[in-house]
């Protein structure tokens, strides 16, 4: 008998540990974060251009390591932390960072037009979501195609389209964060 309740005390932490790794990967923090992030940092491209550089040399990367830590923090939590995953992130992640950073070069070396950088560094970030949703959270596929529409915006509409595409954005992962957050609030009644 006591043999028994101990198989099935086991069974039910394993299908409650299966429960919580189907969650979907990418933690409701991280999505708010970011949803802060690119409101501001997009309309900033509308309201005050000559600063929004300075704004994404230091929000990207900060929000890049924040990410990581509430992502980290999230896994611990759920005790899933995972190592090759983790590392994979950062490679892909600091890949967006590292080309975006090329982008700049090229500007600054006149490769490219200093007005046409923003376009560019889209196209890099609308890319760099776009493999997210295919190898980590496929919630961003659909941010990535966002911003795809948010580029051709940028070619057809001359004025506010870098703040309709942030505002959208936010939204969109607003939205993603709280039905995220409530499907996870329903996982653990």
């Amino acid at each position: 008998m006591m043999v028994s309740n101990k198989a099935e005390s086991d069974i039910g932490y394993v299908r409650d540990l299966v429960k919580k790794s189907e969650r979907r990967p990418t933690p409701t923090s991280i999505y708010l974060l970011w949803a802060g992030i690119v409101l501001f940092g997009f309309a900033m491209v509308d309201f005050f251009p000559r600063q929004t550089g300075y704004y994404w040399m230091i929000m990207g990367p900060l929000g890049g390591l924040v990410s990581g830590l509430l992502g980290r923090r999230d896994s611990e939590s759920r005790g899933q932390l995972n190592r090759e995953i983790g590392i994979r992130h950062a490679l892909h992640w600091g890949a967006l960072l590292v080309l975006t950073g090329f982008v700049i070069v090229l500007a600054v070396t006149d490769h490219i037009a200093g007005d046409e950088i923003g376009r560019v560094i889209l196209l890099i970030v609308t890319f760099g979501w776009w493999t997210a949703g295919v190898h980590f959270d496929r919630v961003f596929l659909w941010l990535g195609g966002l911003m795809a529409l948010g580029f051709v915006g940028t070619l057809i509409f001359p004025i506010y389209v870098w703040t309709s595409l942030g505002v959208t954005l936010a939204i969109a992962l607003t939205v993603i964060a709280l039905r995220k957050g409530r499907s996870d609030v329903a996982e653990t009644h």
